[in-house]
């Protein structure tokens, strides 16, 4: 068992150093479909929104609801030619044609029309509020480059509407806080931190999305301590927020506190199951705490999700070990009961 537990290690070590090019990489051959469906106008995400793939010949294909942030994904796709359908209570229904290459495509933006303005989705209190304080013109700007940052992926032009709208409105902090994604997407790491920053100030630590985004950037670039503690603020007023529980997660797990981080990253894991990030975190601490039976379903899950991916290819070969390993240190004798009769 310990020969098991080393080349495991070494394996892993290999699985986790590659994982980041699922994030990033668009080379990949899987394909996939992740995104969030937004009210047209408010710009506010609609949960519990049917979410439908189809085929080119519209036969039902997957479906799901979106979350509380308005998000979907698909995962485990062949490249081609699919409807998405939306249907959500008071709004239009959408059909959409979606041209699937070899690659996951993230950040697709859908927006539904209200069937009525009477039938507009409820707003989050804290957030819409304030959003609907702002001038119409900043919030057209801001729908418009969510447009495009998200669904065009033109992060250029999607920049340069969230800026005319904080030139319209200095106190908008939402459209900061884009701004600040933007640039983190830029891998400008200095402007998102600065922009990310005064959308905390402005919204005087009541818009968890920007402290969960500027904890995430503090915890990974040099200042654990306040990233740790915008990421708690953050989860305080929002604790379904899955990547601020896998950020947290990372920081339990990098000063050795297994279990904690263990329930961190089950509870990311819960509220975004299509993520990979949490199989990929669950899947390190089963290791650690030797729990292969564990390690090979979530490594499982991983590899639903990224099949094709140089990290989801690395996963299948750790798997492959895992089980090969698990089976020649099984004991004759184990054998022999656990086989059926």
């Amino acid at each position: 068992m310990h020969r098991l537990r080393v080349a495991l290690c070494c394996a892993l070590v290999f699985f986790c150093r590659s994982a980041p090019a699922l994030a990033q990489s668009s080379a990949h051959l899987g394909a996939g479909l992740s995104g969030v469906v937004f009210a047209e106008g408010g710009n506010q995400p609609i949960s519990n929104a049917s979410v439908r793939l189809c085929s080119d010949g519209h036969s039902s294909f997957q479906e799901v609801l979106t979350g509380d942030s308005g998000e979907f994904s698909f995962a485990g796709l062949s490249p081609g030619r699919y409807t998405l359908q939306i249907l959500a209570t008071g709004f239009v229904p959408l059909d959409q044609s979606i041209n699937l290459s070899s690659t996951v495509e993230r950040g697709h933006s859908v927006f539904l029309k209200p069937a009525r303005p009477a039938e507009q989705p409820p707003l989050s209190p804290s957030i819409s509020a304030h959003e609907l304080s702002m001038p119409e013109s900043a919030r057209e700007l801001v729908a418009s480059g969510k447009q495009k940052f998200y669904g065009q992926k033109n992060l250029q032009e999607g920049l340069k509407d969230f800026q005319s709208a904080v030139a319209k409105a200095p106190n908008y902090y939402e459209a900061y806080h884009q701004i600040g994604l933007v640039y983190l997407s830029l891998k400008n790491l200095p402007d998102a931190e600065k922009n990310l920053r005064k959308s905390v100030e402005l919204s005087h630590g009541g818009f968890p999305d920007a402290d969960i985004a500027l904890g995430s950037l503090l915890a990974d670039h040099g200042d654990p301590a306040g990233g740790e503690r915008l990421l708690r603020r953050g989860l305080e007023l929002y604790s379904r927020s899955w990547i601020g529980q896998y950020e947290l997660a990372v920081i339990e797990l990098s000063r050795g506190n297994l279990e904690k981080a263990c329930q961190l990253a089950r509870k990311a894991e819960s509220l975004a199951p299509a993520q990979p990030l949490p199989h990929r975190m669950l899947a390190i601490l089963y290791l650690k705490e030797k729990n292969y039976p564990e390690l090979l379903e979530e490594l499982d899950a991983f590899i639903a999700i990224e099949p094709d991916s140089p990290a989801g290819l690395r996963a299948k070969e750790l798997r492959a070990q895992t089980q090969k390993a698990l089976d020649a240190a099984t004991p004759p004798s184990d054998v022999a009961v656990n086989k059926p009769h």
